[in-house]
C-alpha cells in the first residue's frame, strides 16, 4: 500500500473516531452556570451572610449592655462611697440645725463640710425617676441661711429600678441583722445607722440580671445626742 493510501486511511479513521455514533447525542460544552445553580448559590450565600450579621449584631448588643451595666455599677459604687464619707462626718449645720435634715425611703438630707472650709453644706440625695441625684446648698448671706434656690443638683447614679427606695434607717438597737429598723415616719433624732442600697437594671426583663450595691454607715456625731 502506498504512502498516500495510508495517509488517507488515517484521516478517514480519525474522522470516524470524531464522529458520533448513530443513535447517540453529543454533550454540548458550556463554560457558565445554569439559573438553578445561581439561585442555589445565592440562597446559600444569603443564609450564611444573614447568620453572620445576626451573630455580630447580638455580640455587639450584648457587649454594649454589659459595658453599660458595669459603668452604671461603677457610678453606683462611687455614689455609695461618697454618701458614706459625707454622712460619717456629718454634723450640725452652720446655723445650728440638727445633723439630719430629712430621712425618708427615697430622700436623705444632712449637713456635712464637703470642701473643708469650716462651713457645712446641706447635702441631699434623692431619687428622681431612674436617677439618684445629689443636691448641695452652701450656706450664704448675712445672717447665714440655706437658700433652696442655690441648690446645685448633679446625677450620681443612673438606671435605678422603678420606684427605688435606697435608704433604710436604724436606731441604737441595731446589731447588723435587721433589728432596730425604723419602718415608717422616721424620727431623725432616733437614727443611728443608715443602710443604702442601689439596684441597677438598665433594661428591665432583659439579661443580665439587675446589679445590687449596698453599704451601711454610722454617723459619728450622732453618738453625742
Amino acid at each position: 500500500m502506498s504512502n498516500f493510501e495510508l495517509s488517507r486511511n488515517s484521516e478517514v479513521n480519525t474522522e470516524f473516531l470524531r464522529a458520533p455514533k448513530s443513535g447517540c447525542f453529543a454533550v454540548p460544552y458550556r463554560d457558565g452556570f445554569t439559573l438553578l445553580e445561581v439561585l442555589v448559590a445565592l440562597g446559600l450565600f444569603t443564609m450564611i451572610f444573614t447568620g453572620l450579621m445576626l451573630f455580630i449584631t447580638i455580640t455587639f448588643k450584648s457587649n454594649d449592655v454589659i459595658y453599660n451595666q458595669l459603668s452604671a455599677q461603677k457610678d453606683a459604687r462611687a455614689a455609695l462611697s461618697a454618701i458614706v464619707k459625707e454622712a460619717r462626718n456629718a454634723g450640725s449645720s452652720s446655723i445650728g440645725s440638727y445633723i439630719i435634715d430629712t430621712a425618708a425611703s427615697s430622700t436623705l438630707a444632712f449637713y456635712s463640710d464637703l470642701n473643708n472650709d469650716t462651713f457645712r453644706e446641706r447635702v441631699r440625695y434623692f431619687v428622681s425617676g431612674n436617677l439618684l441625684k445629689k443636691g448641695v446648698i452652701a450656706p450664704s448671706g448675712s445672717p447665714l441661711s440655706y437658700n433652696p434656690a442655690n441648690e446645685v443638683v448633679t446625677v450620681v447614679s443612673r438606671d435605678l429600678i422603678p420606684n427605688s427606695e435606697p435608704f433604710q434607717y436604724f436606731d441604737e438597737t441595731y446589731n447588723g441583722n435587721g433589728t432596730g429598723l425604723i419602718a415608717q415616719s422616721v424620727n431623725v433624732v432616733k437614727v443611728r445607722y443608715i443602710r443604702i442600697t442601689i439596684v441597677i437594671d438598665q433594661k428591665p426583663n432583659v439579661a443580665p440580671v439587675p446589679l445590687t450595691a449596698s453599704t451601711e454607715v454610722e454617723i459619728r456625731n450622732l453618738k453625742v445626742y
